[in-house]
Order: structure tokens, then sequence, then C-alpha cells
């Protein structure tokens, strides 16, 4: 499996705290999530055969292929201002990605800079994808899982994963913070649709919903599908700003997207590295269980 793989980096500690990217006295925390970003997507490539340091005699060892283990090579391209942005979390993985500086009237535009890469390259992959610079992939099967979907849509619809942060003092629990959106927002471009689609993966039963908020902060799509795209016009705006457009209407506007249903969203979720939502728990009371998930849970 090959993967092109786009972000967009950006960082400036303003007056105006808009984004995570933005925010003053971050910049560590930023850091700190940009390198578990690209840690854990070169955390993604596999190989057949491993290595082995051989102390005893000061060597590298081959440990032999495993015939089971499906070779996964990718290329990460980061897009840049060329000023704003942690130098030396990327000098640290200079070797293993490839970085793009562009001179724009407004960065903030870096996200369409870094889509329109993908759309226009991602031909020639099995996969491509988009995400925001502070977002982590734990799940050792995230493009596993991608693939299989695509491939179960015949290429008619992209899978979001539940974006999540860890809860203060939450003794496990996680804040998925992109729950529902206000209603006459999203049916500007749908109307959301519980059980939308079910399938089994490797065994397992899942259930995957026309969700009443697509955005995951990333997207994933096949080589097909980025040659669909190719031949249009990509949007620069339409979803709130955009970072968002870039991430979600894109796809949004061509494909079917689903993210699991709410009691399988184990089956693929995200992490957001440098948390900006957890500070609702203290500061949002907690709904009465009657409150509906979703307007249209029931049939």
């Amino acid at each position: 499996m090959n993967v092109l793989i786009a972000l967009p980096h950006y960082f400036k500690e303003a007056d105006q705290e808009t984004y995570g990217s933005d925010r003053r006295g971050q910049r560590q925390a930023r850091s700190i999530a940009l390198f578990q970003c690209l840690s854990s997507l070169l955390a993604m490539r596999k190989n057949a055969d491993d290595l082995i340091l051989n102390i005893r005699a000061k060597g590298l060892q081959s440990t032999g292929s495993l015939s089971e283990r499906r070779e996964v090579t990718l290329e990460i391209h980061v897009f840049t201002d060329g000023i704003n942005m942690i130098s030396p979390v990327l000098n640290m993985f200079k070797e293993s990605i490839s970085v793009h500086t562009f001179e724009l009237d407004n960065s903030r535009h870096l996200p369409l800079k870094a889509r329109d890469h993908l759309v226009e390259n991602g031909h020639a992959y099995d996969l491509c994808l988009y995400m925001e610079d502070d977002l982590i992939i734990r799940d050792s099967e995230f493009l596993d899982k991608q693939i299989w979907f695509i491939k179960e849509s015949e290429h008619r619809a992209v899978l979001m994963p539940h974006r999540t942060e860890w809860v203060p003092n939450g003794n496990g629990q996680r804040l998925l913070v992109d729950g529902p959106l206000k209603k006459e927002f999203i049916e500007r471009f749908y109307t959301p649709k519980c059980n939308a689609a079910q399938r089994t993966y490797k065994g397992r039963g899942v259930i995957f919903d026309q969700s009443d908020n697509p955005h995951s902060g990333l997207f994933c799509i096949s080589g097909v599908q980025a040659k669909q795209l190719a031949t249009l016009e990509q949007p620069v705006h339409g979803f709130i700003g955009p970072l968002e457009t870039a991430a979600t209407l894109t796809v949004l506007r061509r494909y079917l997207v689903l993210k699991p249903a709410w009691k399988d969203r184990n089956f693929l979720w995200i992490e957001h590295g440098h948390p900006s939502f957890r500070g609702y728990c203290s500061k949002w009371s907690k709904l009465d269980d009657s409150v509906e998930i979703n307007e249209n849970e029931r049939p």
C-alpha cells in the first residue's frame, strides 16, 4: 500500500485566539502535538523485514521477512508559510518528510494548498490522507480500515473517525469533540441519517451513520477518488473557515460521508493532540440522558 499524506502546519502566538495554532503560551504544547502527529504517521509504515541491533556483534541484523505483513510506504508533505512554524520539530523529521513553503497573503489558506496537492497528485497512490497537524493516530489498523471501507463502498463514500480528547479527572473517559451541529447548519449539506450502512470488518459488525457533524479534521480517499476530485473546482470556503472547508467540504460535496455509530465509536477514532475542547467539561453541565444525541436516532 502506498500512501500520500498532506498536512498544513502553522503556529503563531496571536492576540486573537481562533484556533489552537494561534493561542498564546502554547508553543510547547503545540510542539508536542506536532511531534506526536508526525511520529504516529511514520509508525504506520510497514516493511516485511525489520532490523535487530546486534550489540554483541556491533552491527545490524535482518529479522527475515514476515509473509503476513503487507508493506506500507508513506510520502508525508508538510505545507508552511516559511515563517510561522515550529522549525525544531520539523527538523527532527527532515529525513522523512518533505516541507513545502508558500508565500500567501493569508496563511489561513495553507490547508487549501495542502488539500490541492493531495487531490492533484493522489491518483498515483492507493490512499491519500489529508490531516491537521495536531492529530494523532493510535490505531495500527487505521489505514487498513480506510482502504477496506473505500473498497466496500466502491469508492462512493468516505469514512471519518471520531476525534477525541481525554477528559480531566475522567478516569479513562474520552470527550468526542465533534458532537451534533445545529440542524439548520448541517441541513445545508444533507439530512443526517443513523444506520446509513452496516458492514462486517474481520468478523465484527459495524454500523455507520451519516452524522450530524461530519468534521474530523481529516479525510482519507483512494487514488480513484482523488482523480475524480481533480476534475472539480475545489472549494475555498463554505464550511465554517478554510481549515474546516479543506478537511470536510472537499469530500462532503462529492461523496457520502459516514462515521461509525456512537455505539461503534471505538472502530475508528483519532486523538486531538492539542486539546482545545476539554475545558467545556467544567463549563457545560451534563445533559439529561433523555436528550437525544442524534435527532434521527429512531427509525
